[in-house]
């Protein structure tokens, strides 16, 4: 069995739906592991229960298919494990004081208070034994976007006042997930 974390193709896109409807396609019929999808801007990005995710220009939008060991369902332990990540490069990189709001959002600190920087998405498919089949890991983070006033949310840049480099972000949360996804599909 392989318990590695890789990133075996990248696809880089300018606009789209919803990265996890790309994921979702490609685990469908492509039968891939490991394929990264990002985009600039989304124009029907969502969480949990459809809930809209804003994905204005500047922000970090991403999934990645995954065809873990596992055939039984603990998501939300991979969701926690996600949020873990993305905190600890957050902090890594920027400095920032976070926390994680089960079961899927990263709050960043900012005027006293936490907001949301960050929000997970993971939808599955199974087999007809109800064995997982694969699973799409979709990731936002709120980077040089500034969130509607509306929402109860925040960038690093707002944060910070600097200008975050996407791809490096980017790259540092997938070390730092490598980590917490092998810990999760040995398990």
């Amino acid at each position: 069995m392989d318990f590695n974390f890789r990133i075996k193709r990248t696809i880089n896109l300018q606009e789209v739906s919803s990265t996890q409807d790309i994921a979702k396609e490609i685990a469908d019929t492509v039968k891939e592991n490991g394929v990264l999808i990002t985009a600039i801007t989304q124009t029907a990005g969502r969480g949990r229960f459809e809930r809209q995710w804003e994905s204005k220009k500047g922000g970090l939008y991403f999934s990645i298919v995954l065809r873990p060991n596992k055939r039984t369902l603990p998501l939300e332990n991979l969701s926690l494990k996600a949020g873990r990540a993305v905190a600890c490069t957050l902090k890594e990189l920027y400095g920032l004081k976070t926390k994680i709001k089960l079961p899927n959002d990263v709050l960043a600190a900012y005027a006293g208070t936490y907001k949301k920087i960050s929000g997970i998405l993971i939808e599955t498919a199974s087999n007809s034994n109800g064995d997982l089949e694969w699973l799409a890991l979709g990731i936002g983070i709120n980077t040089n976007n500034i969130p509607s006033k509306t929402l109860n949310a925040v960038s690093i840049k707002q944060i910070t006042g600097k200008t975050t480099d996407n791809k490096k972000l980017l790259e540092n949360f997938l070390a730092n997930f490598a980590k917490e996804y092998i810990s999760w599909n040995i398990a």
